[in-house]
């Protein structure tokens, strides 16, 4: 490997830690120096002692070169009152990639300075437990990925301006801090193709997603007031774990109203999963049993081809009730793939029922498969009982897990 020109050796370096690309100097006289031509710098303050003092350093061997990614872990006060002139200093490298953090959560957050809002090469963006302050202008030109994990915003416009001036952002998380001041979170962008949130909302927030592009879409919070889709993407997969239906009051026939229009809202999805907790709180707003509600989901989905259930029997005393003979239009012409996933540990009666119902009405079902990890003494009980359900589809095929 040491016959490989510099240029190679270092493309290597540049994917290790620069704990370790140090160490290669080692090696031999021709490595000593092959580290610091490396136009990366990634350092955690946790395992660096001199962590202050090194960062200096590499800024001065790179100041006449370009610097290709910055990712930093700070531990300390002293890493944290830095910050902004390294950043203010990489953003005119031409850099593409950042990643900053914090080891610990402190309560007073490192502030992001203006200089990164305008980086016109950076691709990646990456930032854990800082503070984003106020800007007025926002141009981010070649920015593709954008991760936000607890971050705070002195207001919420600052994260609108940041999603809607980046023209070409594909893929965006979201790690919301409660207290971060953003009442709405909007996500409104035409280039957007992967969008995940997640995280712990206040109870009053509200959530906006207009991206007509988007593929795929995650969202896991708890306590928000609603989400609404104003424009999903024709072949978004959608995985949803929607606790923040359990804030909501089933008497009030706004609330009623609200589920109604956003089960109507992901109809287009071609995908789409979901948790045992959004089919209790539908259950509990509809007042009917969980089988029903499924086969409203299903009536709101007409192109769905793939549904992953999560099921759990929310009144185990009362029996499960007959499911409407109405055949959703996802089951003649596009559901192919369902999972029925279960970790109850007596009884296998709903994944039975809601199995039957998949098989017999079912056009074009590829595969079933069932998973409980409580059901290996009954398997060979329940392997029959499903073998002798007559299927709608001759081609389906059937697997317990």
């Amino acid at each position: 490997i040491s016959q490989l020109p510099d240029h190679l050796i270092c493309q290597i370096l540049s994917h290790l830690p620069t704990k370790e690309a140090v160490r290669t100097s080692i090696l031999s006289t021709r490595w000593r120096n092959l580290w610091q031509l490396v136009p990366v710098l990634d350092l955690n303050g946790r395992e660096f002692r001199l962590f202050v003092s090194f960062v200096g350093r590499f800024f001065d061997i790179h100041k006449d070169s370009c610097i290709q990614k910055l990712c930093l872990r700070i531990s300390d006060q002293a890493g944290k009152s830095y910050l902004t002139s390294w950043i203010d200093l990489v953003t005119r490298r031409r850099i593409q990639h950042i990643d900053i953090s914090h080891v610990f959560y402190r309560p007073e957050f490192g502030d992001i300075p203006l200089s990164l809002y305008t980086c016109d090469t950076l691709v990646h963006l990456r930032l854990s437990l800082l503070t984003m302050v106020n800007v007025e202008f926002v141009s981010l030109p070649c920015l593709k990925i954008l991760h936000l994990e607890f971050v705070k915003y002195t207001n919420e416009t600052t994260l609108d301006k940041l999603i809607s001036c980046s023209p070409v952002l594909e893929d965006l998380t979201i790690a919301k801090y409660s207290e971060d001041n953003a009442n709405v979170l909007q996500v409104r962008s035409q280039t957007l193709k992967r969008v995940d949130i997640h995280g712990w909302f206040d109870r009053h927030t509200r959530l906006v997603i207009d991206t007509p592009l988007l593929q795929f879409l995650m969202i896991q919070t708890h306590s928000i007031k609603n989400i609404d889709f104003i424009n999903l993407g024709f072949t978004a997969k959608v995985d949803m774990d929607a606790n923040w239906l359990t804030t909501l009051d089933p008497n009030d026939l706004s609330n009623r109203s609200m589920m109604r229009d956003f089960f109507t809202s992901i109809s287009r999805v071609k995908s789409l999963v979901i948790s045992y907790a959004t089919i209790k709180v539908y259950i509990a707003v509809c007042s009917i049993s969980n089988l029903e509600m499924l086969l409203n989901l299903l009536k709101s989905c007409p192109k769905l081809e793939s549904l992953s259930l999560k099921l759990f029997n929310y009144k185990k005393k009362k029996k499960a009730e007959v499911m409407s003979s109405t055949v959703p239009p996802c089951l003649v012409s596009s559901l192919k793939f369902v999972k029925l996933e279960s970790h109850e540990l007596f009884g296998c009666g709903t994944e039975l029922k809601v199995a039957r119902y998949f098989l017999e009405n079912s056009t074009i079902l590829e595969k079933l498969t069932l998973r409980n990890d409580y059901w290996e003494e009954n398997v060979n009980h329940i392997r029959q009982t499903l073998h002798a359900i007559p299927r709608c589809s001759s081609t389906c095929e059937v697997v317990l897990l």
